[in-house]
């Protein structure tokens, strides 16, 4: 499915996770992009420490967009 979405974020669905507090982990992440969408990581109760490791973990499940 091609939108303006799609083209824009490099995805293959217009489908955008919403960042969720303590389940938006990166394996959910990585599964969401991995998936065709485009995962949101949740960083608002985050240290910067711990957003850097969950952006390395991310990146390490999958090579796909995602946010922060």
């Amino acid at each position: 499915m091609r939108t303006r979405v799609t083209d824009l974020l490099g995805i293959r669905y217009p489908i955008i996770q919403a960042p969720a507090n303590f389940v938006g982990v990166p394996q959910m992440v990585a599964a969401v992009s991995d998936a065709g969408g485009f995962g949101i990581l949740a960083s608002g109760r985050l240290s910067p420490e711990e957003i850097r490791q969950d952006i390395r973990a991310i990146r390490d499940l999958t090579d796909k967009p995602f946010g922060v």
